[in-house]
């Protein structure tokens, strides 16, 4: 891997090197391989997208920026990544994004392009809140911005993903880092496009007219056997049928593959 990637910055190579020794060896909680996809990847293949991501301006550091795989390798960003490529051309910038809850108190206003807004937590240690939105400001030499999002604007973004996973494990993480992306593609597009583009190939729009509750019975069925059985229970009530039948197709392979 050294070799095929010598011409980049020798200490982040480690690091990128040093995360794919992690997803070689990582363990589910049987025992098992947990990336069980690790070994089908070449090495040309992690060493390209190391190039595709640094040409962007970051690099996989297995914690901003990760790999997983749906058919073939992606790459995945978090909120931080986001943050990253905003203060690489605006260090100053200062950001606030937050996750809304039933109960909070939030409100916000614009007085000659300032941003002024105020956020009561109703109880932060409630464990059983309910989230009913988010917000993200940026402020910096360009201006300051906000954008928000509601429930509905959540469900759509976490029903289009292909990283189900992800979403079920770290929904309010996935909170945030819709909302950066929001006012991102908004107000910092030519910064964020490169990322975006990227990011975005974990989408298929196709799946937001697919329950939740049906794509995580796909993605929790662990046979071939479950599937046709999600197919037969669902088929008649699926508006998007391509979608649907791709979905359970992807699930094939990936069972088939394990």
């Amino acid at each position: 891997m050294k070799q095929l990637l010598k011409n980049y910055d020798i200490n982040k190579v480690h690091i990128f090197i040093a995360y794919l020794n992690i997803l070689d060896l990582e363990k589910d909680k049987d025992g098992k391989q947990k990336n069980w996809w690790y070994s089908k990847v070449s090495k040309e293949e992690y060493a390209n997208a190391f190039k595709k991501v640094f040409e962007t301006g970051l690099f996989i550091d297995g914690d901003s920026v990760t790999l997983n795989y749906r058919k073939k390798l992606i790459i995945t960003y978090d909120y931080h990544a986001y943050k990253n490529k905003i203060a690489l051309t605006y260090p100053e910038t200062i950001f606030d994004f937050q996750n809304v809850y039933k109960g909070d108190n939030f409100i916000f206003r614009k007085e000659s392009g300032k941003v002024i807004y105020s956020h009561t937590i109703a109880n932060p240690f409630d464990i059983n809140k309910e989230l009913i939105g988010a917000y993200g400001i940026i402020k910096n030499s360009r201006g300051e911005f906000i954008e928000t999002i509601n429930v509905a604007d959540i469900e759509k973004f976490k029903n289009t993903s292909t990283m189900k996973n992800i979403w079920h494990s770290w929904y309010d993480r996935m909170v945030l880092k819709s909302i950066i992306k929001r006012i991102c593609s908004v107000h910092f597009h030519d910064i964020t496009k490169g990322i975006d583009s990227i990011d975005n190939e974990t989408n298929e729009p196709g799946r937001a007219n697919i329950s939740d509750l049906i794509q995580k019975e796909i993605e929790l069925a662990s046979t071939q056997e479950e599937l046709t059985n999600i197919y037969k229970a669902n088929i008649s009530g699926i508006e998007d049928t391509e979608a649907f039948i791709k979905m359970l197709g992807d699930k094939k392979s990936e069972i088939i593959n394990i």
